[in-house]
């Protein structure tokens, strides 16, 4: 039997991922500069983490890092969710925020508007979200726009719900001064 891997792999597509560029730069950056302002976990960091890193700022970047993850792990959450209507041929997933998030301002408006645009860009140019529209949410959205703008807001609080997941995983660490858990991205999304 020959082994067909490499040919298998090449012919393989993913979807579109340049969001994910806007929450591994822009919604880390917007984390970092939030923990890092006033120094808020310099008391936690002293007590039980100075040991294992470095610094408060080497502390902090991990944090920040695993944030952003989980930012990236809610955005590929909410695509699922989306993929899954398609498939079930279903209205797409209500917006599912949470009552409420351990920071208020975790993603400031010029982040998520450019997180927005960036999924809006790269999703309305997709065949597979264009013959979702065409065939199935043609009634349910007037316009192309106002159907990619609601699997953007999908998106957005995904990643809003990915890092507030995060953040409660690693406030249980520090309440019980544990040390920090990985934190896996996904794997990349294949397209079927």
């Amino acid at each position: 039997m020959p082994d067909t891997e490499d040919e298998d792999s090449a012919a393989e597509t993913f979807w579109p991922e340049g969001y994910k560029q806007v929450i591994r730069e822009d919604v880390r950056q917007a984390i970092l500069a939030q923990f890092t302002g006033k120094r808020r976990f310099h008391h936690v960091y002293r007590n039980s983490y100075s040991e294992t890193y470095p610094s408060y700022e080497n502390f902090i970047g991990k944090v920040a890092d695993m944030v952003a993850i989980g930012a990236e792990n809610g955005a590929d959450d909410a695509f699922d969710e989306i993929m899954d209507a398609f498939l079930e041929e279903e209205a797409l997933p209500e917006l599912r925020r949470y009552n409420s998030y351990s920071w208020p301002d975790a993603l400031p408006r010029e982040v998520r508007e450019k997180l927005r645009r960036s999924i809006v860009d790269e999703y309305s140019q997709d065949d597979v979200y264009l013959f979702a529209y065409k065939v199935g949410y043609k009634n349910d959205f007037s316009t192309l726009d106002e159907y990619i703008n609601q699997v953007a807001e999908l998106v957005e609080t995904g990643v809003k719900n990915g890092a507030e997941d995060t953040v409660e995983k690693i406030y249980r660490s520090f309440i019980s001064l544990d040390r920090l858990r990985p934190v896996r991205r996904y794997p990349r999304r294949l397209k079927m």
